[in-house]
Parts: C-alpha cells; sequence; structure tokens
C-alpha cells in the first residue's frame, strides 16, 4: 500500500507519462497535418533535439504549476487556469534554450499544431477519461479521517466529491478513545468506510497499518487536538501528510475561518507579498491592464453614462464615496451612480439589501454585471487601489466591524481592490454576519496573494461579469 512519498511519485509518473503519450500523438498529427502522412518519420528523426526541448520543457513546466498535484485541482476553470499558466512558461522556456543553447529546429507550424493537438487530448484525458482509467489504488490517496462526527463526515463529503479530479478515497475514520482501548464505535462503517477505535497510545501503529497517504485531522472538540501533535509529527517525518483543520478549509473551501486563525498565521501571511519585487510587479500589472482596459471598455462606459442620463436626467453620473485604503488612509473611491441622488439624505450610512428599493432598475443591472465598478480603474491608476484585493469599505462601517469582527483590521495592510477573492466567492453581504464570512476569503487571499491568484480571480470576474454566474457559499 503506497504511503505518501510513493503515492505521490506513483501519481507524477502516471499523469506525466499521460502528458507524454499526449505530446508524442501530438506530433505525429501536427507534422503530419503540415507535411503529409509519408514525411512523419523522417521529420521527427531529423529533428530530435527539437521534439526533446519541447517535451522536456512541457512536463517540467506542468510539473512547476502543480498540474500533477491533481488532489489540489479544485474546479475546470482552474484547470485551465493552471493548464494556460504551464503553456506559457512552457513557451517561454522553448524561446530562451531554443536561441541559447540549442538551435530550434522545429518549425512554427509543426510546434503550433503539435501544442494544439496537444492540449486539445491532454485536457479531454483529464477531463473525461481520468475516472475511469485512474480510479485505482495507485493513483487514489488513500485518506484516512481523524473522527466520526459531523466535521468528520463534511470532510469527507468535500474530499471524494467536491473535484473534477477526484483523488482521494478514504479507507477509514479513526475513533479516538483517550481513556479505553476503542473508541465507542470501533468495528462500524460510515459510507462503507470502517471505523477503527484505538487508544492515544496505540494511535501511531493503526495509522502505519492502514498504509496512509494522507492523514485528516477532523475532530469536533480542537481541544483533543494538541494530544495527537507528538504522534502526528512523528507521522510526518516517515512521510505521512497531515492536514489540520485550518489546512482543510484553506486547500479546500478557499477560506481562512476567523476561529481557527492566529496572529503567528497572520505574521506568515504571503511573505511574497512583502518583497519589493512582488510590489512592483504587481503595481506594474495594475497599471498595465488598467490602462487596456480603459481604452477597450471606453465605449462601453460611454453607453452606461447614456443610459443613466436617459434613465434619470438631471441626476448625477457618478458617484464619489469615502472609502478607507491602505493602513487607515481615506480616499475617495468612484463609481457609476446605482441608487437615487436621496438615497441616504434621511437614512445616513446603511447597509445596502437584497431588493433595496433605493437602487434603481438601471443600477440593479450595473451591480449584478459589476459595470458600476469600472470608474475605480481611475483609482487603480492614481495608486489608491489595486485590480485585486479586498474590497474598501466605508469610515463609519469599519469603526464598527472592527469593534465587532476580529482581525478585520488585517484588510487594511494590503491595497482594497475593484474586484476580489470574497467576491467571486461569496455573494453581496449586507450583515455584519456576511461580513464576517466575507473576512475569511479576504484573509485567505492575504496569506496566499501572488499574480498568478490575482490572474485567476480577474478571470473569474469578467466570467461573473459576461455571464453572471452565481458565487459558491
Amino acid at each position: 500500500m503506497p504511503t505518501s512519498r510513493t503515492h505521490l511519485r506513483l501519481q507524477i509518473t502516471w499523469l506525466a507519462m499521460m502528458d507524454l503519450a499526449c505530446l508524442v500523438v501530438g506530433a505525429v498529427i501536427g507534422v503530419g497535418l503540415r507535411f503529409g502522412a509519408d514525411e512523419i518519420v523522417e521529420y521527427v528523426f531529423q529533428n530530435l533535439n527539437g521534439w526533446f526541448l519541447l517535451f522536456g520543457c512541457v512536463i517540467f513546466a506542468n510539473y512547476l504549476a502543480g498540474s500533477y498535484r491533481i488532489q489540489y485541482t479544485f474546479s475546470r476553470f482552474n484547470l485551465f487556469v493552471t493548464w494556460a499558466f504551464s503553456l506559457m512558461f512552457a513557451l517561454l522556456m522553448i524561446s530562451i534554450f531554443s536561441y541559447t543553447w540549442f538551435h530550434m529546429v522545429l518549425g512554427r507550424g509543426v510546434l503550433a499544431l503539435t501544442i494544439g493537438m496537444y492540449s486539445f487530448l491532454a485536457l479531454s484525458l483529464k477531463l473525461v477519461v481520468y475516472r475511469s482509467l485512474f480510479r485505482s489504488d495507485m493513483v487514489l490517496c488513500r485518506t484516512v479521517i481523524i473522527g466520526t462526527g459531523a466535521r468528520a463526515q463534511a470532510i469527507r463529503k468535500t474530499l471524494e466529491d467536491a473535484y473534477i479530479l477526484p483523488a482521494h478515497k478514504v479507507i477509514a475514520f479513526i475513533n479516538l478513545d483517550r481513556e479505553g482501548d476503542e473508541g465507542p464505535h470501533a468495528g462500524g462503517f460510515i459510507d462503507g468506510a470502517a471505523v477503527v477505535g484505538t487508544s492515544l497510545g496505540g494511535f501511531s501503529e493503526i495509522v502505519r497499518s492502514l498504509g496512509v497517504a494522507l492523514l485528516v485531522v477532523a475532530l469536533d472538540d480542537l481541544s483533543e487536538v494538541p494530544l495527537l501533535y507528538p504522534h502526528l509529527k512523528r507521522l510526518r517525518f516517515e512521510g505521512i501528510e497531515v492536514l489540520m483543520p485550518l489546512d482543510m478549509a484553506e486547500i479546500y473551501a478557499g477560506k481562512t475561518p476567523l476561529d481557527l486563525v492566529n496572529e503567528e498565521e497572520m505574521m506568515h501571511a504571503s511573505l511574497e507579498c512583502r518583497l519589493p519585487m512582488y510590489r512592483r510587479l504587481k503595481r506594474f500589472v495594475d497599471v498595465g491592464i488598467a490602462l487596456v482596459a480603459s481604452i477597450i471598455l471606453a465605449p462601453l462606459g460611454l453607453l452606461v453614462v447614456a443610459v443613466i442620463k436617459l434613465a434619470e436626467p438631471g441626476s448625477p453620473i457618478f458617484y464619489h464615496q469615502k472609502r478607507v485604503g491602505l493602513f487607515g488612509h481615506i480616499f475617495s473611491i468612484l463609481k457609476f451612480r446605482t441608487m437615487r441622488a436621496d438615497a441616504e439624505t434621511e437614512s445616513g450610512a446603511v447597509w445596502s439589501m437584497d431588493g433595496d428599493p433605493r437602487i434603481t432598475p438601471v443600477g440593479r443591472f450595473l451591480r449584478a454585471s459589476r459595470l458600476d465598478e469600472l470608474p475605480q480603474l481611475i483609482n487603480v491608476l492614481r495608486g489608491e487601489m489595486s485590480l485585486v484585493g479586498p474590497r474598501p469599505e466605508r469610515p463609519e462601517f469599519v469603526e464598527q466591524l472592527s469593534a465587532e469582527i476580529p482581525w478585520y483590521d488585517e484588510r487594511e495592510n494590503i491595497l482594497p481592490g475593484i474586484t476580489g477573492w470574497a467576491q467571486i466567492r461569496y455573494p453581496y453581504g449586507s450583515s455584519v454576519e456576511d461580513t464576517r464570512r466575507k473576512l475569511e476569503y479576504d484573509l485567505f487571499y492575504m496569506k496566499f496573494m501572488s499574480i498568478s491568484l490575482d490572474l485567476q480571480i480577474i478571470l473569474r470576474t469578467l466570467r461573473i461579469m459576461l455571464l453572471g454566474k452565481e458565487r459558491r457559499l
């Protein structure tokens, strides 16, 4: 039975071999389409250096991009984004190597046809054939869950059902009894997975005997977790992957629960974002995309202006509002107006709710499509906002929310954004509880922020704008 390291090596080997097979088939088809079937063998053998370079760069790029760690593939969209990044990196490496150490003899037409056929074949296999072809213990990650309660069963469902490429097989639940030899439910089954009872002293031996690749801590009473630390540390050094409740929430739900986070976690949040090079690169991407988007979307912006003018003649087109930015700096945010001009004359600053009568019919469409945020590209160019980050809040609300929600002030440590991880994962919030839930996604973004994550968020936001997809709770 494979352990974590053996399992990972087998998984990488299987998927790399699948990629290699797709590359070979893609090369044969590409050469055949370009020069005809009679020239395939001769062209391939005359250009072996080029083929070795192409195959090596593609497989290496897939490995670096995490394409072979399929248990961390969240969705078809993430699979596509990972593939796109790995392909761009592979082409960059090919360009560098071909003009430095190798003479690139593959023609651009052959290269384009080969990459195109490979992409079609590889993505099709991963999306369609994976379930039937690779559902075996050799590829599936043998997983044991510590606990038998509601948390454990919810995690089991998440592990086995949430992904387009399921890579986990829960083989057992461990019912831990600190006093006796076995837990009270030992010997039973939960959805076909055995419930194994053990005392704390026999815990490590039980885990080893099960041939575990992944061990998930899912005790309902988190105060018992420290008792397992000596055993878990030893098992990790033996090659068994261990996920704590916070790991599970971040890897599989994309959020950092407020009841599991601590000062140490936030102190080590996203070391990358503190590097001057990262900040300069993020700013470069922000300005570049904002300039291009401003030019491309200018006609759409003018159309929105005309619609607002026609719907409410004489009313303001834009809406200026004070928001809290980086390190508590107050700035004026710019939006297309979506509410009546006198919306807060009597009520003052209040939450916007579903079906809010203050929102105009045009404003309702602008909010649903996110078009009301377009003028904030100006805030990005000014350096007051980023394209991606936590949404800036009004000073009146920040004071209230900071007093009621722990960690809320952490949001002020990075630039606010036009869109963010919370915006694509959670609907519009209209209460303190909604804000608490969205903060969990903001903290996740702050811990793992990167240029690649920003690009994923931007692409997801565009999909929401174009297709109106619902956000996941």
